[in-house]
């Protein structure tokens, strides 16, 4: 038996960011209109947090699930759609995070939309036959569990490493930089969590009717995280 164990994955967060050009100013009205444009795309949301600068939808079922617009600097804004713990598979979120997307175009449309940077994030679970950061420490990356005795007697619970890479592109894709944060999962001693972000720097212009690439940034994101990083743990 593998000492980690592939199928073992769980999905235990997503998240999927854009922040635009020009500042944001969240009326009533225009919240309502928002949270009205969510439920003709098939979402409803339970709890609300409006306020001048930002407008946060929260809910629990079918799936966790949050949007939040924010405008953090002048004339800029940003929308954020997160899923933690989610029930859901990444098709599913998305889905929710398209129609997010194009709920926020319907309500605040523009002849187009200046994109300075997107992020995406999922956080997976794995089990190991054996503690977790005793696999990563002494499997994974050779070392010695006698090296802690330098830092005192008392026993090391966990750790992990954390990887940066800068944005860069390989053939025709678009440039990304990539971070990768791989530890112990405190709670839960045999399971391994693995973080993987890619961020895209270079801004972009939407045309009115263009739709964000959410869908296409998250699948990317899930091949590279269950591949490439898979391949790297192991």
């Amino acid at each position: 038996m593998d000492a980690l164990n592939r199928d073992s994955r769980t999905s235990v967060h997503f998240m999927v960011s854009y922040v635009l050009a020009g500042g944001l100013t969240v009326e009533q009205s225009r919240a309502v209109d928002f949270q009205k444009a969510l439920l003709d795309h098939g979402l409803e949301f339970t709890q609300t947090n409006i306020r001048p600068k930002s407008f946060m939808l929260l809910r629990q079922e079918p799936s966790n699930l949050q949007i939040k617009l924010d405008s953090a600097a002048p004339q800029v804004r940003s929308i954020q759609i997160v899923a933690s713990n989610p029930s859901c598979d990444l098709d599913m979120f998305g889905r929710d995070a398209m129609a997010a997307t194009d709920a926020y175009r319907q309500v605040w449309p523009a002849e187009q939309h200046q994109i300075i940077r997107s992020t995406a994030r999922i956080h997976h679970l794995y089990s190991s036959q054996e503690h977790a950061f005793k696999y990563l420490w002494e499997t994974r990356l050779r070392q010695s569990p006698e090296d802690f005795k330098r830092l005192g007697s008392r026993p090391v619970a966990g750790g992990g490493i954390r990887l940066m890479i800068p944005p860069h592109a390989v053939g025709d894709e678009e440039p990304r930089s990539i971070e990768i944060r791989i530890e112990s999962f405190l709670r839960e001693q045999r399971k391994l969590l693995v973080e993987t972000a890619f961020v895209w720097p270079r801004p972009k212009v939407l045309a009115k009717d263009d739709n964000f690439d959410t869908i296409q940034r998250l699948e990317a994101l899930q091949s590279y995280a269950t591949n490439e990083v898979w391949n790297f743990l192991t």
